[in-house]
Parts: C-alpha cells; sequence; structure tokens
C-alpha cells in the first residue's frame, strides 16, 4: 500500500497530499506554489530555499546553504524529501511574484518609451472579424440552402476571398438561422486564401469583438486586451513566467520537457498563467471572456513548443530543427487558453530555434527592415537575440546571456521587483542606491548590476577582469568568497555582490556583447558602422546607456544612436491581432533571415574571450 503525507505550507496555510518520499520542490509544484529554481531542481543554483518548522524528512548535504542557514533550519526543497507530516515555511525572498514592476518614465526623461501604434503604420484589418447579417428569408423564389444564403451575404461585405465553415458550425446553422429570425453575427478568421467561419450566434453581437495579445517571454508574460472593431489597446498585465520553478533559462526547461510528466507540466503553468491574465483583463475591463475571440502568442520558439504542448528536444540537438516556423491557426480550446470556446489561438512567426516569433516582431516594430543604413536590433534577457540589417539584408543570432540580468543566478540578485535596487552610485567610500517603488531593499536587480559593476570598476574596487583588489571595508569574506556590501537591511541581514557574482555578470555581458561584435565581423563591418542601435525587453527598458557602454555590455557609441522600444514582442503580437498586412509581413520576413550559428562559428569564440574585461579587450588596446 502506498504510503501519502501531508505537505503544509506556510504562511498560508496550505495543505497538500504528497508520496513519501517526494522532494519539497515537487510537492510545492503540484500545489501550484511555485518558488525560485534557476537550475530547475539538479540543486545547482542554491535558489529554492525553504524553513523546515517541524516533521519527518531528509536532506541531502550541499554546499549552497550557509552555517548560519542551517541554524535556521533552511534547506533547499529540492534536495530535501518529505517522511513524514511535514510543515514548512516559504521564504519571502524565493516566491516568484505576480506583478512585475515596470519603470514609470518621467517627463523629459533621455529616452522615454513611445507607444508604437499599428495603425499608423499597417492597414486595420482585425485576424476575427464579427459580422452583423440580416439574411432573406427563403421562399419557392429564392431556394439557396441555408449555408449559400450565408456565404452570399458574406460576400457582398469581403467579396475577395471565398469561405469556409465547420461541421460544427454547419450543424448548428439551419436552428439559429430560424430562430433568430434570420438575424445573426458571424465570426471569421481572415486568412490568406479562405477565410474561416468560426461561430454563428443569434441576433447582433458584432459590437464584442475582442482579442488577447500575448508575449511568452522566459521571465515575464504579458498580455494586453484589444478592441478588434476599433483596433485600441485596453489594457496591458504583466506577470512573471512561473516556469522559471523548472529553471530560469530555455535549455534547463528542454531537459526538465524530456522528464517523466515534464512537458505536461511546464504546458500547464504557462497556459494557466496566461488564463489568469486573461481573466485579470477581462475582470478589470468589465468584459465578458465569451467576447474575447482571438489570442495571439509571441515567443522564442522554446516557450511556443512549451506552450503548444509539442516536444522541444530538438531544439537543442543538431542540427536544431523546429516542429514548424509557420504555424496553422488552432482552437484556442485544444491548447487549453480559455475564450470563446470558438476561440482561436495564432502564433507570430519564428525564424529558426532559438529566434522565434519575438524577434520577427522586433524586426518589424523597429522598421530595421526598411532602414537605408545599417541598424542594429538587440532584444536583451535571459538570452540576447541580435539583427543587424536594413531594407537589402538581415542577419541574426541568439547568445545565452544567462538569467544573471534578471536576478537569477547571483547571491542577492532579484527581479524588478519593488525593493529591488536599480541604480547605484559609490562616491568617497559610501555607497548610495535607489530601490523601485523607494522601499527597503530586499536585493538586486538587472539595472542595478550594470551600474554596480561600472561604480566598483570605477573606484578602483574590482580591476578590469572583475578581481576585488585593495582594501576596503566593504568587503568581506564567506566562507571563503569575497564579498561587497552594497546594502544592510532592518534586520540586519547584508545585501552583496560576490566574487562569484561579479564573473557570472562579466560572462552574461560577454556574451551579448561578443555576439553582437561576431555578427559585424562576419559581415566585415564595425560598430561604427551602426547608425541606429535599437534595445528591446522588459530589461533593456532600465537599462543606464552610459554604465552599459563603461562595462561593455553595449559598444562605444554616440548616446543619441540608441533607443528603447519597450516589449516589442507584445507590440507585435498586438500588429499580428490587427493587420492582415502585418500578419502577411511576418512570414515574408523570417524568409530574408541569415541565421549565424554562433556555436559555429570560428570567430565568436575569440570575440567572447575578449568581451570577458571591463569593459572589454579592445578597449584595453585603444587606452
Amino acid at each position: 500500500m502506498k504510503e501519502y503525507c501531508v505537505l503544509t505550507i506556510y504562511p498560508s496555510g496550505k495543505k497538500i497530499i504528497v508520496r513519501k518520499g517526494t522532494d519539497i520542490l515537487s510537492g510545492l509544484i503540484k500545489g501550484n506554489i511555485f518558488i525560485s529554481s534557476s537550475c530547475g531542481g539538479k540543486g545547482i543554483c542554491g535558489r529554492c530555499k525553504v524553513k523546515i518548522l517541524k516533521g519527518e524528512f531528509y536532506s541531502e548535504p550541499t554546499g549552497k546553504i550557509t552555517n548560519e542557514e542551517k541554524e535556521k533550519n533552511i534547506y533547499l526543497a529540492c534536495r530535501t524529501s518529505v517522511l513524514g507530516n511535514l510543515e514548512i515555511e516559504i521564504l519571502p525572498e524565493t516566491i516568484i511574484p505576480q506583478k512585475v514592476e515596470e519603470k514609470v518614465f518621467e517627463k523629459g526623461e533621455e529616452f522615454e518609451r513611445e507607444r508604437y501604434n499599428i495603425k499608423e503604420f499597417f492597414n486595420f484589418s482585425p485576424i476575427v472579424k464579427k459580422i452583423f447579417l440580416r439574411l432573406p428569408k427563403p421562399d419557392f423564389n429564392d431556394t439557396l440552402s441555408d449555408y449559400e444564403r450565408l456565404i452570399r451575404s458574406l460576400r457582398k461585405i469581403d467579396n475577395k476571398k471565398n469561405f469556409t465553415i465547420d461541421l460544427h458550425n454547419l450543424r448548428k446553422l439551419p436552428n439559429i438561422l430560424r430562430n433568430s429570425f434570420w438575424e445573426i453575427t458571424v465570426s471569421y478568421v481572415d486568412k490568406k486564401e479562405i477565410n474561416e467561419i468560426i461561430n454563428i450566434e443569434p441576433g447582433d453581437t458584432s459590437k464584442k469583438n475582442y482579442g488577447i495579445a500575448v508575449d511568452v517571454g522566459t521571465t515575464t508574460i504579458s498580455a494586453s486586451l484589444v478592441d478588434l472593431n476599433k483596433g485600441e489597446i485596453l489594457k496591458t498585465e504583466i506577470t512573471f513566467n512561473r516556469q522559471a520553478s523548472f529553471g530560469d533559462d530555455i535549455i534547463s526547461r528542454i531537459v526538465f520537457a524530456e522528464k517523466k510528466d515534464g512537458l505536461e507540466k511546464l504546458h500547464h503553468v504557462v497556459t494557466e498563467t496566461i488564463n489568469e491574465l486573461i481573466l485579470n483583463l477581462c475582470e478589470s475591463c468589465d468584459i465578458s471572456i465569451n467576447d474575447i475571440t482571438s489570442v495571439i502568442i509571441s515567443g522564442n520558439m522554446t516557450m511556443v513548443h512549451l506552450l503548444l504542448k509539442i516536444n522541444p528536444s530538438f531544439l537543442r540537438k543538431e542540427p536544431y530543427i523546429p516542429s514548424a516556423n509557420i504555424f496553422p491557426v488552432f482552437k484556442s480550446a485544444d491548447v487549453g487558453i480559455r475564450i470563446n470556446p470558438n476561440g482561436i489561438l495564432g502564433i507570430v512567426p519564428g525564424g529558426y530555434p532559438y529566434v522565434g516569433g519575438d524577434i520577427t516582431s522586433g524586426i518589424i516594430v523597429s522598421n530595421i527592415y526598411k532602414e537605408e543604413n545599417l541598424t542594429l536590433f538587440v532584444d536583451i534577457g535571459t538570452n540576447g537575440e541580435i539583427v543587424v540589417g536594413n531594407k537589402d539584408f538581415l542577419v541574426c543570432c541568439s547568445a545565452s546571456a544567462g538569467p544573471c540580468f534578471e536576478g537569477s543566478g547571483v547571491k542577492n540578485g532579484v527581479r524588478a521587483v519593488k525593493g529591488a535596487i536599480q541604480k547605484v552610485k559609490i562616491e568617497n567610500g559610501n555607497v548610495y542606491f535607489e530601490t523601485i517603488g523607494n522601499v527597503e531593499p530586499i536585493g538586486i536587480c538587472g539595472s542595478g548590476y550594470i551600474e554596480l559593476l561600472s561604480e566598483l570598476c570605477k573606484n578602483g574596487i574590482i580591476d578590469r577582469s572583475g578581481i576585488f583588489i585593495g582594501e576596503n571595508e566593504r568587503i568581506i569574506e564567506d566562507e571563503g568568497m569575497k564579498e561587497f556590501v552594497v546594502a544592510v537591511k532592518n534586520n540586519g541581514e547584508k545585501i552583496v555582490i560576490t566574487q562569484a557574482d561579479i564573473d557570472n555578470l562579466i560572462r552574461a555581458k560577454g556574451a551579448i556583447y561578443s555576439a553582437m561584435s561576431t555578427i559585424l565581423k562576419t559581415l566585415e563591418m564595425k560598430f561604427e558602422d551602426i547608425k541606429k542601435f535599437y534595445i528591446a525587453g522588459g530589461f533593456g527598458s532600465h537599462i543606464n546607456i552610459e554604465k552599459a557602454i563603461e562595462i561593455g555590455l553595449l559598444p562605444d557609441l554616440p548616446v543619441e544612436r540608441f533607443k528603447f522600444l519597450g516589449n516589442t514582442s507584445l507590440l507585435g503580437a498586438e500588429g499580428y491581432l490587427l493587420s492582415d498586412e502585418f500578419r502577411n509581413l511576418s512570414e515574408e520576413i523570417i524568409k530574408k533571415l541569415t541565421y549565424i550559428d554562433l556555436s559555429r562559428s570560428p570567430i565568436y569564440m575569440e570575440e567572447y574571450l575578449k568581451a570577458l574585461f571591463i569593459p572589454h579587450t579592445d578597449f584595453l588596446k585603444k587606452e
């Protein structure tokens, strides 16, 4: 007989039934409680810490728990097995928060983001249209079938294309027509050749037609509620991608997907997160979910495969082949997205295994495909996707920067949430900082690490290779590792940057910089040739350009050449919802892309090694 245990989680008091021997992390996931686990439960990252209150357990020895933490009964959830009824406490710093604090730009700020209006650049033709029809009643002089009668009326409105209908809607057509006195609303998908009828409703519901645009990022998921009749964005919400409990980067998640039930778990987490965003948007705008007729997804290929529950294994195995570049339109219900039962789900096309619809969106929104001069587009996040080109050519690549700029893989790193240190200044030995929300610091986010790295180097606290040098009262040691104290919390806990953190940050910025330099050297071009430099992504919108140049994350170009574009992936999903011109262009763009596989490039490793300095060896030569 199988033996089960009760796992009680505080502060919520939630109880979860788990099989004896289950690790705590798996138990939490089963109960839909998600905490940070950058390595996907391998015991490497040391982030999934919980406090044991009482009960039976066994915890494997690990160097990720300090002696001080052991005294407080803190253990790694992924390395601790439940042997009997167990009570634990979730530590605040490990919780994956539900809201993201977005930077609010003040009036006159140099890099204020502009709202990209799709209708200013593309024709307005939503992917799902709702048309109210008054059909003439049949008589002996007009004996067309119900279906032909419907098509005849539709073609008077849209005579450019033919129409098709599925069996479900054809079955209900006769009754709806007669019960509604031949007045109906038809919803159909606007396609290239044949429009597909997806729903027929009695009466006039044509004024209620909404879509959801979604950016499924590795770290965050954003969604916009869109009025498909007016082409207006009603509201946007953003939350963290709870797949982070299974690993911070896409490779960790692919590996987890290969485990038993791994793909199902990753799929379930992302679909439920999207469903929650949709529900929140509808409730806040007083709109019925039944009036949502379409959802469009923009994201990298791994995120799309996991959402669709398609095996992503071959994305990381040579020759790195995705299941599709251009995806058909699906029924949203088949994917688990809860909108109108007849609603559809579309995917922004992607070009390559590590360059997906998020970058297709970025290319279109940035207008790089129209530029006369050489332009560079970079989406900075857990992965750094880069496109170089103009109206004549487009070359792209992807570099794995790792999650440290997203707040993971570094000791006191946090995402961009309230309390995260986002600005740092060191002067006369004093450290001045600013947190998001101007509250007590809880850790350091990506933009804070960029400024901190620059200030440490500028003040001679670390050398160009990132090694701590000299004497400084803020430099301490913990278990043989040097650390620099940035702040102290009210409870006395120190917020630090360690030598290992600095090494990780230098590797991350080096990966992005060397990817850019590799593309340019492959094309026999230089950074100086770039006339416009576009930066996208939620993290990118928080970067201090001058500090990013100082540490070698960005090239040493005039500041006025840089421009923030915000979340271009989400903007692309909105464009895909609203314009057939945008939809057609997205398919054309991926055919124009040329991909450079950095792992096979003879240039990349040399460039990467040169970038492992602050800012990099090319700068040192100039000095």
